[in-house]
């Protein structure tokens, strides 16, 4: 066995990760299809010769596989599978390390869903790091390109992610995370010093309605653009609609309030909460045009950059 190597990455979590002796031989793999779940069969994957992607390019929907405690340097994509990939010893112990080039291909997400990937789709008990974002151009020129989600592209699907440790992903938009037209739920996930390249929030949200539910983001920020309802849960409080410019989340009173928005009630839905179009004038977005919004363009005062 290899010897483990404890790193503090915050006050409340310590993140635990295996690195194997070179003087000892490395564990075995095992990829076996024979061990049946409910409705599918079980892939088993430890840490040795083959990995993950072997295991998901190998499954079909139903299927679950099962990892084994390591570090995994890859990347991987679900290929639009409905499948559950787990840990066994949860994400303490079992990291995919998406910067690794063994496979090719010189930087990517570490995690990469687009292929209609829905509920069935499922990642449970990993941490997730070391992305460095897909590649998007928006014309044939080099100039026009960035990268997208560092720890997970997710376009078009609506996958669940359990009980993760994003951490350490970065890209030029959305170091963690980059959603585009989907509706994923992240559930007992922790995001930890990601990071944006060209700015912005770490967590990038476009025309998609996310759900969050009691996660914890240690100084990363979450970017909403052409979003009509976003769901944010904490298990700290009751929730309620939150109108934080023209979105709407479902947030408890004290992290809507701390977010600057304007909390609609106890228990209001977002389906029948109308949060006004935002106030050009309105230019601390209190929902209110006063002498703080004069003084604010007055300390503002000059030529922009």
């Amino acid at each position: 066995m290899g010897a483990w190597k404890r790193s503090a990455i915050g006050p409340r979590m310590t993140l635990v990760l295996a690195t194997l002796s070179p003087s000892l031989p490395a564990p075995a793999f095992a990829l076996s299809a024979c061990d049946m779940a409910a409705g599918g069969s079980i892939h088993r994957v430890e840490v040795g010769v083959r990995t993950i992607q072997d295991a998901i390019d190998h499954a079909v929907d139903g299927d679950d596989i099962v990892v084994g405690p390591g570090i995994y340097r890859e990347r991987i994509n679900f290929h639009g599978k409905a499948i559950t990939i787990r840990s066994e010893a949860g994400a303490e112990q079992t990291l995919i390390d998406g910067a690794s080039k063994e496979r090719g291909v010189k930087g990517g997400s570490t995690v990469t869903m687009s292929s209609g990937e829905g509920p069935g789709s499922i990642l449970r008990g990993f941490a997730v790091s070391g992305g460095s974002g897909t590649i998007e151009c928006a014309r044939q020129d080099p100039d026009s390109c960035r990268t997208l989600g560092g720890g997970f592209y997710l376009e078009g699907v609506s996958p669940i992610i359990e009980a993760c440790l994003i951490l350490n992903n970065s890209a030029d938009h959305g170091g963690a995370v980059h959603v585009h037209e989907g509706t994923p739920v992240f559930r007992d996930c922790w995001f930890y010093l990601n990071s944006s390249i060209r700015g912005g929030a770490t967590i990038d949200c476009i025309e998609s309605r996310p759900r969050f539910v009691t996660c914890g983001f240690h100084e990363d920020g979450i970017q909403w653009t052409e979003v009509a309802s976003i769901n944010i849960r904490s298990d700290c409080g009751v929730g309620g609609g939150c109108c934080i410019r023209d979105a709407c989340i479902i947030s408890t009173r004290t992290a809507c309030e701390d977010a600057g928005g304007f909390w609609q009630g106890e228990d209001m839905p977002c389906v029948s909460t109308s949060c006004p179009s935002p106030c050009q004038e309105d230019v601390n977005g209190d929902r209110r045009v006063n002498m703080t919004d004069v003084l604010r363009v007055l300390d503002a005062w000059g030529l922009c950059n």
